[in-house]
């Protein structure tokens, strides 16, 4: 451990999107690996140059590792951070040898960026996901909203290969001030958490050309073909702002006539989850039961039969996590 380090212990872990589309073999195989990346944890000890924290304090660990002194972190973009190797990330086992957080005990390298206090009145549980999929989820609403607020705002969840960050992107435009949230996606199940969060549920088992004009969209279905991205570029109004957290692995097309009529300002890539982290904790304790309608929570003691058929956002909590 160096000075800059904080070991801790796990108490809540969130299984992200990524991990079910693995586990549901999605994904190509991995060697074996440590298991999960979103959690909240309790510091057990620090190196000597981390200030702000105590052992005993309970934090939100984000899942992409970065220094937070080069320029990129200084100027908001750990993801691109000059120090550590790029995509360094915890529980995937394919980015650096990070480990993963269904474990008791793992290392965060420079702690005093890499960790947020849990604000008072936030459970475990409920801020488990804000290390990524919840921050993912927030850049995909927040900056747009905040330029034009009480904006229309569309989500474009399509076949679910993301859907807890599609309703979290619901329920954070809401929190947020969206006058009107539509959300759109093949799955009726989802379709009902949706309503019950006071989204507008579209049922549609095909992407639409388009799905109204919204001046915030937010591309969350990460369909290969590209065809529910499509929707959501054509359905941004005039110079509104489309954000999508879909991997592309491929070439996915791009409606680019479309989006030249428009102005269309769109965003990809991997999430500053540092940069989010401080302002989804807030949120979270002026409303700390906002995610209740998403998350399932199963003890840790459980953990392997809850994933082997994982809902749409599993909580695994230790005991004095629930």
């Amino acid at each position: 451990m160096t000075a800059t380090d904080a070991l801790v212990r796990p108490i809540a872990v969130s299984i992200c999107d990524a991990d079910v589309l693995y586990l549901r073999g999605q994904l190509p195989r991995r060697d074996p690996f440590c298991f999960g990346h979103e959690f909240v944890a309790e510091v057990v000890s620090l190196g000597e140059d981390v200030a702000g924290f105590a052992p005993g304090d309970r934090v939100v660990v984000a899942f992409l590792i970065a220094c937070g002194s080069c320029s990129p972190c200084r100027r908001g973009f750990p993801a691109a951070c000059a120090t550590v190797d790029a995509k360094a990330a915890y529980g995937f086992g394919i980015f650096g040898d990070w480990g993963g957080a269904l474990c008791d005990l793992i290392r965060v390298p420079f702690a005093g960026y890499m960790m947020a206090h849990l604000p008072s009145g936030v459970s475990p549980s409920a801020a488990a996901s804000v290390g990524d999929n919840l921050s993912d989820a927030f850049r995909c609403v927040a900056e747009g909203l905040e330029e034009e607020p009480g904006a229309s705002v569309l989500v474009v969840a399509g076949g679910g290969r993301a859907p807890s960050i599609s309703l979290y992107a619901a329920a954070l435009a809401l929190a947020l001030g969206s006058e009107q949230v539509d959300y759109l996606d093949s799955d009726p199940e989802r379709l009902l958490i949706a309503e019950s969060l006071g989204a507008r549920p579209i049922l549609a088992a095909r992407a639409p050309d388009r799905q109204g004009s919204h001046y915030i969209t937010a591309d969350t279905s990460g369909d290969p073909s590209g065809a529910w991205l499509a929707t959501a570029l054509r359905s941004t109004a005039r110079y509104g702002r489309c954000t999508s957290c879909g991997i592309y692995h491929g070439s996915a097309p791009l409606p680019l006539g479309a989006m030249y009529a428009q102005g269309v300002r769109f965003t990809v890539g991997w999430a500053n989850v540092q940069t989010h982290m401080p302002k989804v904790l807030n949120l979270l304790q002026a409303a700390p039961e906002l995610l209740n309608p998403i998350h399932t929570i199963a003890p840790w003691s459980d953990a392997i039969d809850a994933l082997a058929t994982p809902p749409s956002k599993l909580i695994l909590a230790r005991p004095e996590a629930l």
